[in-house]
């Protein structure tokens, strides 16, 4: 039982701390488009698609990942979520043109819809009934602190150093999360039988040898 707690509370950290740092890039970005737009050279107009690529990435493919990690896994598609955030992070700090940090910056919010998309089902899954509703407020206060302290730590990360650490800081942080996910959540292995049964889901055909 006490094993179980653990594992448990294990499970809280690292859904919480990945949902805190998604919350906190979306949310800190925006203050650094000045910066982007004087140093990439472009129109202000467009250095907000480094905000929007985000958001409507994120949005649309949410409930792509949600189902997804009811047909494979919701922990692995989880933790591949947090290697796409992990390598979108990347990307976006070390782009040396604007083209390259849109790329990044649309990897990343794919990693995001990854982990937003199966945290709170993984959550509901780990707990039981009596100890359920304060882990998901939980991992809920821990989105909405992110969220609404982003633009203060971006602001604070802008006025000691460059645009760039918005996103590298998430990068040693978050492959330190998926190091334990892989340890501490329920990971299957996802066999090449799951993945022909996703194409055969979303195709409507049964394609020969499959």
């Amino acid at each position: 039982m006490e094993n179980k707690k653990a594992s448990n509370k294990s499970t809280l950290i690292i859904l919480g701390l990945f949902s805190l740092m998604t919350g906190l890039s979306g949310s800190s970005v925006t203050l650094a488009l000045p910066q982007l737009s004087e140093g990439f050279h472009v129109t202000n107009g467009a250095a907000t698609w480094a905000v929007l690529i985000g958001v409507i990435t994120t949005a649309v493919f949410l409930v792509l990942f949600g189902h997804f990690g009811d047909l494979l896994s919701k922990e692995d598609v989880f933790l591949y979520g947090g290697i796409g955030f992990t390598l979108g992070s990347l990307i976006s700090g070390i782009a040396p043109v604007y083209s390259i940090l849109l790329v990044g910056r649309f990897v990343q919010a794919i990693g995001t819809a990854m982990i937003m998309a199966n945290s709170m089902v993984i959550v509901t899954e780990a707990f039981p009934a009596s100890a359920r509703g304060k882990a998901i407020a939980a991992v809920s206060m821990f989105i909405s602190v992110g969220t609404v302290s982003g633009p203060a730590i971006g602001g604070l990360i802008l006025s000691v150093s460059s645009w760039r650490w918005i996103f590298l800081i998430n990068v040693p942080l978050a492959i330190l999360l998926t190091f334990f996910g892989c340890r501490f959540l329920f990971t299957t292995k996802i066999t090449m039988a799951d993945l022909k049964s996703l194409v055969v889901n979303y195709s409507g055909n049964k394609f020969p040898g499959f």
